[in-house]
């Protein structure tokens, strides 16, 4: 079991009491868990991030984003602390791309699995953004129609190593073909994948790789003609 003193410290900001009473039983059942608090409103979650120092904030800040941009200026004010946006609005890519824009680690969606919240909050901590595929799916739209490059879309959605790997799949390489090529464990490129999946709300690496030539992600033409972590013709941000 993991000692209380090492566990990740998540602080809990929803407006709705019941909703944050089943999210302390969920998250509290994950030993390697540890909830020091949850807030009901701004005032209330500007003294707890004050005296608990959270590592992670989960929250759902409402459906404006004056009341994200509230929720983001408090958590700026801490060390370390990533914030997770945890919400029921998908429908909302100008509230999404200021999330993104301001640098949260998350925006997930309620409707999700509860285990996959729980994964996701220990992959944060570990420093990879998460995404629901729902609002992957949005951002993308919205960055097109906005007239962005599509480079810019892919850099709002993927790190720069997440990128390096997806040209690799393109190239049809395996995870532990990857792995050499990249220098780092086979597990580790499972997980990169596992996320790029998530990401671009892809059930297979085919279906990714499909999603990332159709958004004009890849250059399918120099992805063939070179080799190399950085064969992509992709900016990131």
């Amino acid at each position: 079991m993991t000692d209380s003193n090492s566990a990740i410290r998540v602080l809990i900001f929803d407006k709705h009491a019941v909703a944050r009473f089943g999210l302390c039983r969920l998250l509290n059942s994950d030993p390697a868990l540890k909830v020091v608090g949850e807030a009901g409103d701004m005032e209330e979650l500007e003294r707890l991030c004050n005296e608990v120092h959270p590592h992670v904030l989960l929250g759902d800040p409402g459906d404006e984003v004056d009341g994200l941009k509230s929720l983001l200026a408090i958590c700026a004010k801490l060390s370390d602390c990533r914030v997770i946006v945890y919400t029921t609005r998908a429908d909302r890519p100008q509230m999404i791309m200021t999330a993104l824009d301001q640098g949260v680690s998350g925006y997930l969606l309620k409707e999700g699995d509860l285990d996959e919240l729980l994964h996701d909050i220990h992959i944060v901590c570990e420093g990879t953004a998460v995404l629901a595929p729902a609002v992957a799916d949005k951002v993308m739209e919205y960055l097109r129609q906005q007239d962005h490059s599509a480079e810019r879309a892919a850099g709002r959605l993927l790190s720069e190593r997440e990128l390096e790997v997806l040209g690799y799949l393109v190239q049809g390489n395996s995870n532990l073909a990857i792995a050499k090529s990249l220098c780092i464990c086979a597990a580790t490129v499972k997980f990169h994948v596992h996320s790029i999946l998530k990401k671009l709300n892809a059930g297979t690496r085919t279906e990714a790789v499909s999603k990332a030539v159709q958004a004009g992600f890849i250059n399918m033409g120099l992805a063939v003609a070179q080799v190399g972590p950085f064969w992509c013709e992709i900016s990131c941000l």
